[in-house]
């Protein structure tokens, strides 16, 4: 009764705010990752990130790194490896075999937001600590570290931190995408507060009786300690060292109920565009492009995926990529029956028709 009054209430909202519940893509394929035929964490997977490497790598197009959090557990949310098993077509594939886990848990604090990239030298993976011992050694509460794969197969750790946060509750450095270009190196990361300082108080009592009404205030979208303040660019020459943050991009055309969380990017024809988680929950998956003239990520107003348009909960990050003209999405999302399991999807659109439809 109460999902129906809140289904309701944000019914809603959608109309006074003008929010499109229609999307342009519909859930095409399932997936599932296998380690030795058995699924791991239940199937269960969260934070992915896809890329293609033209020339095989290890044996293998295609390559997955995400974390598993079943029934909402950080202590398992650290970085697994895997690659595509080729169905003989070469296309981006919906199955995948487990290949290595990347960073094994922290005795304290959470590991999250994998990210990778191939470049000359192999292939670059990342992940997010929060609050661990290796971020308290290089004195900030976050911070992104990495490693590289080579063609032999051979592990290098890049020591240091290259994206630091030192603040409690900010954080300009969540669920970073790395590229290369101009020969430099570039983050883009959501820039995210987490809590409101004005309603954190000195006594317990007082913390209890805010956490409560900011909850009921976020539930009806009236006041949230979350706040997104847009994507912040990092640049740097190597991972031996940390990266440089060189300035912060607004987003233009976005709704009043979306406080982007994640974020992925690709590139068409030197074009960026970001693949946007527009909350924490209650999520739409939409698409931006970087305008140059007005050097903000400007969002399309139909969204890629919506909640109601597959009748599934719990959308979260998504990764995307064009293939031989074809727009490919993996996103994740739970089933209205098990709210415990996060599943992979993933579907398709002609590239240059999607963005006629979304336009």
């Amino acid at each position: 009764m109460n999902r129906i009054l809140i289904e309701f209430y944000r019914s809603f909202l959608y109309i006074l705010f003008n929010k499109n519940n229609k999307s342009a893509l519909k859930i095409s394929t399932s997936c599932q990752v296998l380690k030795k035929g058995e699924l791991i964490y239940f199937g269960d997977i969260v934070h992915p990130c896809i890329r293609y490497s033209k020339n095989k790598f290890l044996a293998y197009n295609w390559w997955m790194v995400y974390t598993p959090y079943y029934n909402n557990n950080p202590k398992i949310e650290n970085p697994i490896l895997c690659y595509g098993i080729d169905e003989g077509n070469g296309n981006p594939p919906s199955n995948w075999e487990f290949y290595s886990h990347i960073v094994s848990e922290p005795i304290e604090g959470y590991n999250s937001d994998p990210n990778m990239y191939f470049n000359d030298t192999g292939l670059n993976i990342f992940w997010r600590e929060n609050n661990t011992s290796r971020t308290k050694i290089d004195n900030c509460y976050r911070a992104t570290y990495g490693l590289k794969i080579n063609f032999k197969g051979e592990i290098i750790n890049y020591e240091k931190p290259i994206l630091t946060e030192n603040r409690r509750y900010f954080d300009n450095e969540v669920s970073a995408s790395f590229f290369e270009k101009n020969n430099y190196i570039y983050a883009y990361a959501m820039t995210l507060r987490f809590k409101n300082k004005s309603w954190i108080f000195k006594y317990s009592f007082l913390n209890k009786i805010s956490s409560k009404l900011i909850s009921l205030f976020s539930l009806l979208e009236f006041k949230s300690h979350i706040k997104s303040y847009g994507i912040s660019v990092w640049k740097g020459d190597n991972f031996e060292k940390p990266f440089k943050l060189i300035r912060n991009i607004e987003f233009k055309n976005l709704n009043k109920l979306y406080k982007p969380w994640h974020l992925d990017t690709f590139d068409v024809n030197g074009k960026t565009y970001a693949i946007i988680q527009t909350n924490k929950s209650n999520a739409d998956i939409c698409l931006a492009y970087y305008s140059d003239e007005l050097g903000v990520f400007h969002l399309y107003p139909k969204p890629l995926i919506t909640s109601r348009s597959i009748n599934k909960l719990g959308v979260y990050k998504a990764t995307g990529f064009v293939f031989n003209d074809v727009f490919y999405l993996y996103f994740t999302a739970q089933e209205l029956n098990n709210r415990k399991l996060n599943k992979l999807f993933f579907s398709e659109y002609v590239f240059k028709d999607l963005i006629a439809n979304i336009s």
